[in-house]
């Protein structure tokens, strides 16, 4: 195996293994009692982008290593689309505690 071959599966693993936490952060929202429609769409809009990121995941995997090379890594996006996720669970959570003082 090349070298750039054993990056991009590392790649791989790791987008892999973001996505997997997205989706944990997806089922924890999914979970909570969403009462602010300011909330639901967040969600939604998150979920959107988690389809376009596993989408990005299936060209990556489907790709050679001079194409995804070519293309770079979007890591900052998988981690603001996680960081944007926790927040929303942070005011989920926050709004509910508010709600049953």
């Amino acid at each position: 195996m090349t070298y750039e071959n054993q990056m991009v599966e590392s790649h791989v693993k790791e987008y892999t293994s973001r996505l997997k936490y997205i989706d944990e952060l997806i089922t924890r929202a999914g979970k909570a009692e969403i009462q602010k429609e300011e909330h639901q769409s967040k969600l939604s809009n998150l979920k959107q982008e988690r389809e376009k990121l596993a989408d990005h995941l299936d060209k990556i995997q489907a790709s050679s290593a001079e194409e995804w090379a070519k293309e770079g890594g979007p890591m900052v996006i998988w981690d603001l689309v996680a960081q944007r996720l926790e927040k929303l669970i942070e005011h989920i959570e926050q709004s509910k505690e508010t709600n049953n003082e």
